[in-house]
């Protein structure tokens, strides 16, 4: 089975989300069911059909984030080189033709948020990255369009991987 690569940070980001649901979402649905359920025939209660549809969410929710645990492996990107772009590397680009640049940083996929330059290691963007050094030129297709970037630094952002947020 090949693992997934997660930072410390977002393993214990997940850690915390599904503590959460089981120590007080899910603990607070079955007092919501208990109480909806007392109000009586259940085929017409809202409050009921809700509250039971919501730990249904809950309880799906944790069973694909226990397994998304077991897929995970913990990688300590500041003992990566980032001579070349690999997990944890941030890297700026430029388009060549707009000359407009971007700014991304490789993480796991449980972690990535694209609005704020965070990408998936396995997102196509991050392939087609992944190993190329400082001035490599890389061709992709773009709705249609074949696009150049440039990339112009590779480095880690230490800063980055101390916030609790990534």
């Amino acid at each position: 089975m090949n693992k997934e690569p997660i930072t410390k940070s977002g393993y214990e980001k997940l850690i915390s989300e599904i503590k959460y649901f089981r120590e007080v979402e899910i603990p607070q649905i079955i007092e919501d069911i208990k109480i909806s359920a007392s109000y009586g025939d259940l085929t017409e209660n809202a409050e009921y059909e809700a509250a039971t549809e919501r730990q249904g969410f809950l309880l799906t929710r944790v069973s694909e984030l226990e397994q998304l645990l077991s897929k995970l492996i913990i990688i300590d990107p500041s003992e990566n080189n980032h001579d070349r772009i690999t997990f944890g590397s941030t890297f700026k680009i430029i388009d060549v033709d707009t000359e407009k640049i971007f700014l991304y940083t490789l993480v796991g996929g449980y972690e990535s948020e694209p609005s704020k330059g965070t990408i998936s290691y396995n997102s196509p963007l991050a392939k087609a990255f992944i190993g190329k050094r400082k001035d490599d030129e890389i061709k992709l297709t773009l709705n249609g369009n074949e696009v150049y970037y440039e990339i112009r630094e590779i480095y880690f952002d230490k800063e980055l991987f101390n916030n609790k947020d990534i």
